[in-house]
C-alpha cells in the first residue's frame, strides 16, 4: 500500500507568531504615530495657535461666556484687536482647583497652562496711548481720534457705559475693554474703582483671538475694525507705571 504523504504547510505555531509578531508591530506603529501627532500638536500651540476658553460674559455679542476661541500668537500688539492675556492682576480673583487630567494636558501643551487665569477683552491703547472718553456721542477717542465701535460695541444699561475718563497708558501696559461695555471689569472699570491696577502687561498677552471654534454653531472669524487703522502714534514718550495717572468721573 503506498502512502499519501501530507504537504507541510508551515511550521508548527507559525501562523500563530506570525499573528503576534503583526498585532506587536501595529501597537509600536499605533504609538509612534500617537507621539508625533502630540509633538505636532504642542509644537503648534506652543508657536502659533492656542485654545482658549471665554470666561465671562463681558464681550457680548461677539463673544459668548463658554465659547471656545483659538488665539494667534502676534508679533505685536495692534488697537483693535481682541487679546487673551493672563490675569496677572488678580481682576478674576482666586481660581478654582485645577483637576490632574486638565494639569496633564497642559503639560503636553493640548490646554493652555491650567495654573494660571486668562481673559479676553479688546485692545484699545498701547503703551504712550492717551485713551479719553466720552465726546456728545458717548464715543472713545485714542490720540484724539475718535472711535466708531458701532460694528461691535454692546449695551445692556448705556447710560452706566458712558463713564469719563482720561488716561495715557504707562511704558510696558495696555488698555482694555469688554465689548459689553457696561458689564466688563476691564481697565477702565479698575481705573476708576481705584482698587486694582486698570494696565495689563504686554508680556501677559497670549495672543490675538482669530476665531469662534466651538460650539459649531457659533464659528467665525475675526479682523480689527478699521476705525482702529486712522488712531495716530502717541505723543512723546509713555510714562512709567510708577508715574502714570489718570482721572475718572
Amino acid at each position: 500500500m503506498m502512502a499519501v504523504e501530507t504537504p507541510v504547510t508551515g511550521r508548527p505555531g507559525g501562523t500563530g507568531a506570525a499573528r503576534r509578531h503583526a498585532v506587536l508591530r501595529w501597537i509600536v506603529q499605533f504609538l509612534i504615530f500617537t507621539v508625533v501627532a502630540v509633538l505636532v500638536v504642542a509644537l503648534v500651540r506652543v508657536f502659533l495657535v492656542q485654545p482658549f476658553r471665554v470666561p465671562t460674559g463681558s464681550m457680548e455679542q461677539t463673544l459668548q461666556g463658554g465659547d471656545t476661541l483659538v488665539a494667534w500668537e502676534p508679533g505685536d500688539p495692534e488697537r483693535g484687536m481682541i487679546v487673551v492675556f493672563r490675569d496677572d492682576l488678580g481682576w478674576l480673583g482666586p481660581g478654582d482647583p485645577v483637576p490632574a487630567w486638565k494639569k496633564a494636558l497642559s503639560w503636553v501643551k493640548l490646554l493652555p497652562d491650567q495654573d494660571d487665569q486668562y481673559l479676553v477683552k479688546r485692545l484699545i491703547g498701547l503703551p504712550g496711548d492717551h485713551v479719553t472718553c466720552c465726546d456728545t456721542q458717548g464715543r472713545l477717542s485714542v490720540n484724539g481720534h475718535t472711535l466708531d465701535e458701532s460694528s461691535y460695541l454692546y449695551y445692556t444699561n448705556k447710560a452706566l457705559a458712558l463713564r469719563h475718563f482720561d488716561v495715557v497708558v504707562p511704558a510696558g501696559k495696555i488698555f482694555v475693554l469688554g465689548d459689553h461695555r457696561d458689564d466688563s471689569a476691564d481697565s477702565r472699570y479698575h481705573m476708576c474703582r481705584g482698587d486694582l491696577s486698570p494696565f495689563p502687561s504686554v508680556d501677559s498677552i497670549q495672543g490675538k483671538a482669530v476665531a469662534i471654534m466651538r460650539p459649531f454653531s457659533r464659528i467665525r472669524w475675526f479682523s480689527t475694525p478699521p476705525t482702529f487703522a486712522d488712531v495716530p502714534d502717541p505723543i512723546g514718550s509713555p510714562p512709567s507705571p510708577a508715574q502714570a495717572t489718570g482721572t475718572c468721573s
